[in-house]
């Protein structure tokens, strides 16, 4: 469930879409279904498009997308053949903001933060679409999910090799209640959570609200004690994974 909880903090992606093309994938990696001209008031069509994209919207996921459709990816479906339609579901944008690229009429930057579930290549797809002359994104980053940060990751080459860097580049798991909702228990409180016993919010010191807040879910630091849970319209905080934090400062 903790691992759950990371997966659905919000997603920051630094993304290069292209106008002028349509394709398969929604990237290009997929064959071009048609073409047309890059209209001249392009700038002015994609700042009146924005708007549109922010906050909960519907969203029709990629066809090339690990979207599970009676029990399979809607990626080997398309593959062996079927022609699918996969309905929209809603996500949520936070934001989202388009740059020209320089020296360039068809390429632009976007930078988009938004909840788990979210397509870019959905977004660029829509994009294109509403300034009349298709897109599709170029390349994608995430540079963060939550309040971690790619800059602060490390390679696959320096994990295989080991060392310090490793070590350095390792958090304690309680920065995990820095993205939430967060509450500090005492002794009997985290001996009581340790047991899978649910708490009144009141009987917890309240720590922030968290750089990545959702909804319910909440986490409660105690004595040697990260407890991960969520809670219900009383105030009641029930706890779903505990992981003992032995030998964190």
């Amino acid at each position: 469930w903790a691992s759950d909880m990371v997966m659905a903090l919000p997603k920051t992606y630094d993304a290069t879409i292209r106008f002028g093309e349509e394709r398969a994938t929604d990237d290009s990696s997929g064959d071009v279904l048609r073409s047309r001209p890059v209209p001249a008031d392009i700038e002015d069509r994609v700042r009146a498009a924005l708007p549109s994209f922010y906050g909960v919207r519907l969203q029709t996921p990629p066809h090339m997308s690990a979207v599970k459709v009676d029990g399979r990816r809607a990626s080997d479906r398309v593959r062996s053949g079927e022609n699918l339609r996969l309905s929209p579901r809603p996500v949520h944008i936070l934001s989202i903001a388009a740059r020209q690229s320089p020296g360039s009429v068809d390429s632009w930057n976007l930078r988009i933060r938004c909840g788990k579930g979210t397509y870019v290549r959905s977004i660029a797809r829509d994009m294109g679409r509403l300034v009349r002359c298709g897109a599709y994104v170029q390349s994608l980053v995430r540079e963060a999910t939550g309040s971690f940060l790619l800059e602060q990751a490390i390679g696959h080459d320096a994990l295989v090799d080991g060392g310090s860097s490793v070590s350095r580049a390792i958090v304690p798991l309680s920065r995990l209640a820095d993205q939430f909702y967060s509450y500090a228990a005492d002794d009997d409180a985290s001996a009581a959570l340790l047991a899978g016993k649910a708490l009144p919010l009141a009987s917890l010191a309240f720590r922030g609200a968290g750089a990545s807040s959702l909804g319910r879910i909440a986490v409660v630091l105690g004595t040697r004690l990260l407890s991960c849970g969520s809670v219900d319209p009383s105030g009641i905080f029930e706890p779903r994974t505990n992981i003992l934090l032995e030998g964190e400062a």
